[in-house]
């Protein structure tokens, strides 16, 4: 019998070879290695929250950016839009106020479901 199943992987058997068994024993380190390293990963809860909200963030800057550029389309390049924005404040304010609090019980809600 042999050692190996022919693709440098063991079968349950071992081998006598000690520089056979040594490449053996670094390989399974690796993979142990790995494994962890992504256990790690999945287990850091904070980190991975951090990402979501950025990605999120980053979703919604976009969505903003394109409709800002719809506005302008649409107003013919005219800064009308832009000096009834800045006559009248309060519904950007209140927008991003809105965002801010969906971004937060987002947050919170999913927060309250891994517990």
């Amino acid at each position: 019998m042999t050692a190996g199943n022919g693709n440098g992987h063991s079968n349950g058997s071992t081998s006598s070879d000690p520089a056979v068994l040594r490449a053996e024993i670094r390989r399974t380190r690796a993979e142990l290695g790995e494994t962890v390293q992504l256990l790690a990963a999945k287990a850091d809860v904070k980190s991975r929250m951090k990402v979501s909200a950025s990605h999120a963030a980053d979703r919604f800057k976009a969505k903003a950016s394109t409709a800002a550029a719809r506005v302008r389309d649409t107003n013919g390049g005219r800064p009308a839009g832009q000096a009834a924005l800045r006559a009248n404040p309060v519904p950007v304010a209140t927008l991003i106020g809105v965002a801010a609090s969906a971004v937060a019980v987002i947050l919170m809600v999913m927060r309250r479901r891994r517990r």
